[in-house]
């Protein structure tokens, strides 16, 4: 065995060119069969992240209409909304044993203004429960009380983001920011958590939601509502008692979504594997197109060597000698490609999280690489057979006759 290999080598090592282009499509099928599992991996192991950043045991309850015709009427762009409520949450909050903390919001964007800048931020409405429910911790000043809530109380407390862009170098907690001619006292700073589920929370400008309604909305409705179930295995029972209390208050509840972490953390992974597949399988393509090149230089080779096999058989080697030397010149072939590419794909997906960074994680699991290197070989074995069996199969004196 090591005498063939020993020769497979030395044979591919005669056409160097050859050999390297031959190898190419098994180095770009396997580099990028690594890299788009990489990428994959990368976001998979984001969005796992995201959710857990956000806290356990959570239900998100959102209204989305098949269709939402916007008429202006007066100040408010929502008089025909007709989805969720404060009173919802109200009644959520009553009749669900199971929920522990709820938090409604609505969100707008508006611009800020401190004495010394202003910006577009999120303007996030919430009521003292939102800490509990997303565990965000106050990190200068305190939080939303329930009495700033019921008081309708003119403070906010800002994302970390906000508070270093309208208050740089100084510590915001006591003094005021601006909202559409709105006055605001900022009482304290939240931790930075990142973003979470498309959404930067440290980018956000936190309200009472009463004064959400009262000062730029005139009606109590809202985006959606998050609630937290009071253990995990409970999480599944909370979201059937608030999709119950949903339907005592509303007719249309085909236009509400009333989804768990997990089902949505499930949903997402098969979208995930879904472009794993696909990804994969233009990956699987390059290798075939590899596959085709080493069949076919191989059937050249063993044209090549026509006379050097019947030599061979004609001092003793059987058939099977030949058939295995030149599968191990094919697997010899693939396997080295299969190599590189592992290099150039593990390469490729660092440099990839080094540029994009947050927006484009990557992740190569072990898996990956091993899967990368055994499917090159089966190629190397699969499109080496048939012309090592043409070798092996060749009539020794028609082969010493060849010229």
């Amino acid at each position: 065995m090591n005498h063939l290999l020993a020769s497979a080598f030395l044979s591919l090592r005669t056409n160097k060119l050859r050999t390297v282009l031959t190898a190419l499509g098994v180095v770009m099928g396997v580099a990028s069969v690594v890299l788009m599992v990489s990428i994959v991996e990368g976001a998979r192991r984001k969005v796992i992240g995201e959710f857990e950043n956000i806290g356990a045991n959570l239900i998100f309850v959102v209204y989305q209409p098949e269709q939402r015709p916007l008429r202006q009427r007066g100040f408010s762009p929502f008089a025909d909304f007709q989805g969720l409520t404060l009173d919802d949450a109200r009644h959520i909050e009553r009749t669900c044993d199971q929920v522990v903390d709820l938090s409604p919001e609505m969100r707008l964007p508006l611009l800020v203004r401190s004495a010394s800048a202003e910006r577009t931020f999120p303007v996030m409405g919430v009521t003292e429960q939102a800490r509990r429910v997303f565990t965000i911790n106050v990190v200068q000043g305190r939080g939303l009380t329930r009495l700033d809530v019921e008081a309708w109380a003119r403070v906010a407390v800002l994302g970390q983001e906000v508070a270093d862009e309208l208050f740089p170098g100084l510590d915001p907690v006591g003094k005021e920011v601006s909202i559409r001619g709105l006055r605001l006292r900022v009482i304290g700073v939240l931790e930075k958590k990142g973003r979470a589920l498309g959404e930067n929370r440290d980018n956000t400008v936190y309200i009472p939601l009463t004064v959400m309604h009262r000062c730029f909305l005139g009606r109590e409705i809202v985006a959606s509502i998050v609630a937290k179930a009071a253990r995990p295995e409970t999480t599944a029972e909370a979201a059937d008692q608030i999709w119950a209390a949903l339907a005592r208050r509303h007719h249309n509840l085909k236009d509400f979504v009333v989804d768990t972490q997990d089902n949505l953390l499930t949903s997402i992974g098969r979208i995930l594997n879904l472009f794993l597949y696909v990804l994969g399988g233009i990956g699987g393509l390059s290798l075939l197109t590899g596959g085709i090149g080493i069949m076919n230089i191989m059937l050249v080779s063993v044209t090549e060597r026509t006379r050097e096999i019947g030599i061979r058989r004609a001092v003793g080697a059987k058939a099977s000698a030949i058939f295995a030397q030149f599968l191990l010149e094919a697997v010899a072939l693939s396997g080295t490609g299969g190599l590189v590419g592992l290099g150039m794909g593990f390469g490729l997906a660092r440099l990839v999280n080094q540029v994009m960074g947050d927006r484009l994680p990557t992740f190569t699991p072990l898996w990956a690489g091993a899967l990368a290197f055994v499917c090159a070989s089966s190629v190397g074995i699969f499109f080496g057979s048939y012309p090592a069996s043409r070798a092996a199969k060749l009539d020794p004196i028609e082969a010493l006759r060849w010229e």
